[in-house]
């Protein structure tokens, strides 16, 4: 009798036992279930997201999260969404608590560092880029994000310091070379910034306008041979158009090589892009004097004064054309009325010298020479006429 008691009773406890345990083993097959489903929505926004579908993604995700709070993909994704709909503070949030969740994961902080950028929280974002890169230091997008933050706080210096450490980790990373070009041209490093845009270009040796800036540091830096190659090669592409600047630096390319035909050419063609520039007029001009065209620098010269009529350089040109063509009353004219207006201009006053000396007012020559020496004690021009117009002046005395 006793035996059967303990029997049932042992019976009673392990039943017992199962009874109690089934609770827990359906909520565990419920979980995998609910995370099951969340994964397949996850999926869903996934894609919704790829192809811009943004409040289907949204809403994808948020099902997902309801399944499964603790779904960090999904979680993550949406912040994704809110960052592309605008809603940074949203983002803020959803990413706050994924880094809570699993603080070591740098595409969050990243992800964390973009929404406060743009919700103008730079310092915070600063420091979110910095984690995100510190916590995967292949993670060159947040290099690339922390500098252009520190851009945007105006430490350019600080920038360029930041990002130069790390473009030898650089490889194939096309955006970090692009931004350190673009640094080097603001601090006018423009001979480091041609070589940026060359390693920019060995990535991506198909990409325009790469090869434009990259043409644009090279003038700059004085290589004008290097610049003129690569502009020609940009205007023999059938995907280019070219600006007018382009031209115009081309031209100048050009003049500096002493081949002034070929500039004229060019300088023409920036004419046609841009007409109501009076620089590109100035360049015609100038290169028409350079290879004995009065007629045509005076052309040009009035060109340029039509669009700007105080442009010192225009008059500066048309002066010189005019007395080449002996029209010197009217020089006289032109720029006697233009000092008025560039009472400064030591170079005014030199070619106004030299137009009262064709006139054979060699004292009023030696007025604007000593003027212009006045106004520029270095011009060494304006010293050498000076000499000059007092030696013709005391011989018409003697």
């Amino acid at each position: 009798m006793k035996k059967w008691m303990l029997a049932a009773g042992l019976l009673a406890v392990l039943v017992g036992c199962n009874m109690s345990s089934v609770p827990e083993a359906r909520d565990e097959a419920y979980k995998r279930w609910d995370h099951t489903r969340a994964k397949m929505l996850y999926g869903v926004a996934e894609e919704q997201l790829k192809v811009g579908q943004l409040d289907q993604a949204r809403n994808k995700a948020q099902e997902a999260l309801s399944l499964d709070a603790d779904y960090i993909e999904a979680r993550t994704l949406l912040a994704k969404v809110y960052i592309e709909q605008g809603h940074y503070i949203m983002a803020i949030a959803e990413l706050r608590k994924v880094i809570e969740n699993k603080a070591d994961l740098a595409e969050a902080w990243y992800l964390l560092g973009v929404a406060q950028e743009k919700e103008g929280r730079l310092t915070e974002a600063l420091a979110s880029y910095r984690r995100a890169h510190a916590l995967d230091d292949s993670h060159l997008a947040a290099v690339i994000a922390a500098a252009e933050v520190m851009v945007a706080m105006g430490r350019i210096k600080d920038a360029q310091f930041y990002l130069e450490g790390y473009t030898h980790l650089a490889g194939d990373e096309v955006g970090m070379y692009e931004l350190a070009a673009r640094l080097a041209m603001i601090r006018r490093q423009y001979d480091k910034a041609a070589k940026y845009y060359q390693q920019a270009l060995d990535v991506d040796y198909k990409n325009l306008r790469y090869r434009e800036r990259m043409g644009r540091a090279q003038y700059f830096a004085g290589q004008h041979a290097q610049a003129r190659e690569t502009f020609v090669a940009l205007l023999a592409s059938k995907q280019y158009a070219a600006p007018a600047w382009m031209y115009t630096m081309l031209g100048d390319c050009y003049m500096v090589e002493n081949r002034p035909f070929e500039a004229q050419r060019v300088y023409r063609q920036a004419s046609q892009r841009s007409p109501s520039a009076p620089g590109v007029w100035v360049n015609l001009a100038k290169v028409a004097l350079s290879i004995n065209q009065p007629t045509q620098a005076v052309i040009a010269a009035d060109q340029a004064l039509q669009r700007d009529e105080n442009c010192l350089d225009a008059t500066l040109v048309l002066g010189y054309a005019l007395l080449r063509q002996m029209q010197v009353s009217r020089a006289i004219g032109v720029l006697t009325q233009a000092t008025a207006v560039h009472p400064a201009s030591g170079m005014l006053q030199c070619v106004l010298g030299q137009a009262h000396a064709a006139a054979g007012d060699y004292a009023l020559a030696v007025q604007c020479y000593a003027k212009a020496a006045k106004l520029e004690p270095k011009s060494t021009l304006a010293r050498e006429l000076l000499a000059g117009a007092d030696v013709k002046e005391l011989s018409k005395i003697d």
